[in-house]
């Protein structure tokens, strides 16, 4: 069954994506639209969450094969991101990893249905003690993830990066699936797939001009390096960073427990373990290292981060006193205005939503 479920999604890449994205849409607009809205739309997405991931993996495996095509009819060629080599090689080689990356996705896929659900069946104080029990096991397997990648930073996302664009993919066709092993050359040890002589020519129609194949062929610095060197392992100042912006959200949620999301305190101690965090972090990339900058892996976890720090505007006591008035006079604003009413009505049913759900502005 599932054999067949999986050729299905291969062989109909392209119509299985828009109606993926069709029901994700549908999942920001649902709502306030009727009673328990939010509850269907947060259940659609934390379902589209988890299937999303499984057919992105389908599809990698199956252009990994030679069994996908672009609409030229060529196999699709798999470039793998910094990313996925360095979140691939850790998971091959530890499946302590592996399982802390797959049950770590799982939780942040379906944290916010969950605490939704035990808020609306079992009252508040659950609902604290359920978040709560969540951010425990998030610290958990954190922490276990940063021993097993040797002191490195934890990255948001663990589960690997779409490589397959469904929609720029063409039907596949028998010939494309018994694709002709002179078209990829694969080295036994590196895994690595390379153009033939034969399809350079062919696509230049016998006239390769070996400049531009170079050029397009060639790789940086980082392409070319060992998946571990994508993120350094950290000093004893940048671990110490860590294992803060690990902590934060535990801490947080146990200020509020005991002063209430009213007060300024659990907002304001939660802000500045995050600001020393980040200083800490970026002191430890920059020191020590002959000044190398930032890997792309790096800068592109630190920029994450960064946007993280939107979240306290939407935070009580912050959003109470601040922020709710000035969306209020912004949607109404654009509840006036033909293209932006979709936007105001938007931001007016999702203010009840940030307001009394923590983990819609979590950010852990």
């Amino acid at each position: 069954m599932l054999q067949k479920y999986a050729s299905f999604v291969v062989n109909n890449a392209a119509q299985v994506n828009s109606i993926e994205n069709g029901l994700r849409t549908l999942t920001y607009i649902l709502p306030g639209r009727f009673a328990d809205a939010e509850l269907a739309s947060e259940a659609i997405y934390t379902l589209l969450s988890f299937v999303g991931v499984y057919h992105d993996g389908l599809l990698s495996k199956a252009a990994k094969s030679g069994l996908l095509v672009d609409k030229q009819g060529q196999p699709v060629k798999i470039d793998s991101t910094p990313f996925n080599r360095y979140h691939g090689r850790l998971s091959r080689g530890s499946d302590v990893y592996r399982i802390a990356s797959l049950l770590l996705s799982g939780l942040q896929f379906s944290e916010k249905l969950v605490e939704m659900v035990v808020a609306k069946k079992f009252g508040d104080k659950l609902r604290w003690k359920v978040v709560s029990l969540i951010e425990i096991i998030k610290i958990v397997l954190r922490l276990n993830l940063l021993q097993l990648s040797g002191r490195r930073m934890v990255t948001g996302a663990v589960v690997p990066e779409r490589l397959v664009d469904p929609a720029a993919l063409g039907s596949v066709s028998r010939t494309a699936q018994a694709v002709d092993s002179d078209v990829l050359w694969r080295g036994e040890r590196s895994g690595l797939s390379f153009k033939s002589v034969k399809e350079i020519l062919q696509n230049t129609e016998g006239n390769a001009d070996l400049g531009s194949f170079i050029t397009s062929e060639a790789r940086d610095a980082e392409s070319v390096a060992p998946a571990e060197a994508l993120i350094r392992p950290f000093s004893s100042l940048g671990l110490a960073g860590e294992l803060l912006f690990i902590l934060r959200p535990l801490i947080y949620v146990l200020g509020i427990r005991k002063l209430g999301r009213g007060d300024w305190r659990p907002w304001a101690l939660s802000l500045l373990i995050e600001l020393a965090s980040r200083q800490m972090i970026r002191t430890d990339l920059h020191s020590g290292k002959d000044d190398v900058p930032e890997h792309t892996l790096e800068k592109e976890e630190l920029s994450r981060r960064k946007w993280l720090f939107l979240y306290y505007l939407l935070r009580s006591p912050f959003f109470d006193r601040f922020t709710e008035s000035r969306l209020t006079r912004l949607a109404e604003w654009c509840n006036n205005k033909p293209l932006l009413s979709l936007l105001g009505s938007l931001i007016q049913d999702y203010q009840p939503l940030w307001q009394q759900y923590y983990f819609y502005t979590a950010g852990s």
